[in-house]
């Protein structure tokens, strides 16, 4: 079985036309005939229907269609991967990061990073939802990923960036504004203004929420925190939102809760993951970076 057969049967499968998959891969039509009977022979099984005026796949030739896709796939992916490793092309990273952090604290760290290493591409995805970019990362699709989740320890291929503090955010006039500290207990009867639900930030509220035998009364789901903190301001509802997202908003009153409800901002990467120059030097600057004072000052570390 050869890479070529499977190019030429995948193609087929989406045009249908051995006239058009010669053409679209710039071979003959006899050449993509007897590579597909040539598969068939080896697997012993027919994966065209013959006896149709169309091209059609029999039904195993959609299961084979599978396995040939990912194969297809997992070569591309293995070709990308070493990429990382060859000296005489470009370093790229592909990181991916949470809006929020996007938003506050990237720019900094991404005009540290290509001042110390000019060298290296660092090519971002933004994604909400903590657990889809672990399962991205876990199938090499990404190199890295930071993402946002409970204050507890870490496998040995996370590394934790930062840990921030939680805070309830409500309009000026609000019967909270002025206590020192809240209590999750003192939300009940609350409407709440959340991020979106597939957020590591929605479920956590969502949990504590439950855990004090109430369900969240949502206002509204927003993507932009910028639209959360005006409607709080608004007095459209209360927001819980992690400290360095608001520590220069003086719209609205930031209460911290008691006992302290703290989230973690971590590095992920793939178990076993081998490193290259590149992603060494990448973990490297992150280390250095997280423990600068303006680092410090944006988070809030505690």
């Amino acid at each position: 079985m050869e890479l070529r057969q499977l190019e030429y049967f995948t193609t087929l499968s989406r045009l249908k036309n051995f006239t058009r998959t010669a053409e679209k891969l710039g071979v003959s039509q006899p050449s993509v005939t007897k590579a597909i009977k040539a598969l068939e022979t080896e697997l012993g099984v027919e994966l065209i229907d013959r006896h149709s005026r169309n091209i059609m796949l029999t039904t195993e030739g959609h299961a084979f269609e599978v396995h040939a896709e990912r194969i297809l796939h997992d070569v591309e992916a293995t070709k990308q991967d070493m990429q990382r490793f060859c000296r005489t092309s470009s370093a790229k990273i592909k990181v991916c990061i949470p809006p929020m952090f996007e938003a506050y604290l990237f720019p900094d760290f991404f005009t540290r990073f290509k001042m110390d290493n000019p060298q290296i591409d660092l090519v971002l995805q933004a994604y909400n939802d903590s657990e889809e970019v672990r399962r991205l990362v876990a199938a090499g699709e990404l190199d890295f990923g930071i993402v946002m989740g409970e204050d507890m320890p870490l496998p040995e291929h996370e590394m934790s960036l930062a840990r921030c503090n939680m805070n309830l955010c409500v309009d000026m006039g609000h019967r909270l504004a002025n206590e020192s500290s809240v209590t999750f207990e003192q939300l009940r009867g609350e409407k709440f203004i959340m991020q979106q639900p597939q957020t590591f930030q929605y479920r956590s509220i969502d949990r504590h929420c439950s855990e004090h035998d109430f369900t969240l009364d949502i206002v509204l789901c927003a993507a932009q925190t910028k639209t959360i903190k005006q409607l709080v301001a608004n007095r459209m509802g209360v927001a819980i939102l992690p400290e360095f997202v608001t520590r220069m908003d003086f719209a609205f009153r930031k209460v911290p809760f008691n006992p302290t409800y703290v989230i973690q901002i971590s590095l992920c990467w793939r178990a076993q993951k081998v490193f290259s120059q590149a992603d060494e030097q990448f973990i490297r600057f992150i280390k250095k970076y997280i423990d600068t004072p303006e680092f410090h000052e944006k988070i809030r570390k505690r």
